[in-house]
């Protein structure tokens, strides 16, 4: 975790216009588009794992073109937040976010921001601490609530693929 975070700060990211979120629902915190090409070897296992993982319970059509591809590195700060949403193409491209990919980058404890989905009974948050992944189908409604000490701080990859038949 702390060899990403350092990897990734060493470059200068621009950060994510305010008010770009899924959807109207209120997204607090810094949120930064990232090249995954110059984390590409560092992050292989974690990426390999995002196969896998569509391999063994999901099965969808997925261009895997790490190459292509970005990150979003996420850093929630006191009053960080993330209402409920799912992660959607908005653009008219031919293919569809099938999978969220998460990986947990906090370095030091911070509390609140807990990771809900829908398909879990409100109050029971899902496990997701440093160093721990989460994938899940992107059209499962989630949020991330309030973080209220300390930074929670993420990566997430979205995996797509050819539109849903």
């Amino acid at each position: 975790v702390k060899e990403i975070n350092k990897e990734i700060k060493k470059h200068t990211y621009e950060k994510e216009p305010a008010g770009v979120a899924a959807g109207n629902v209120s997204k607090k915190g810094d949120f930064f588009p990232i090249p995954l090409s110059p984390l590409s070897t560092m992050l292989s296992p974690w990426l390999y794992r995002c196969q896998m993982t569509n391999r063994d319970f999901f099965g969808y059509d997925i261009d895997w073109q790490f190459h292509l591809d970005g990150l979003h590195y996420n850093v929630y700060g006191v009053g960080g937040e993330y209402d409920w949403h799912i992660d959607a193409n908005i653009d008219k491209t031919p293919t569809d976010t099938k999978l969220t990919c998460l990986l947990n980058l906090s370095e030091e404890q911070y509390e609140g921001g807990e990771f809900y989905m829908m398909n879990k009974k409100e109050g029971k948050p899902c496990q997701f601490n440093s160093g721990e992944t989460l994938i899940f189908t992107s059209l499962w409604a989630h949020k991330v609530s309030p973080v209220t000490k300390g930074k929670r701080i993420t990566l997430t990859y979205w995996a797509t693929g050819p539109s849903w038949r």
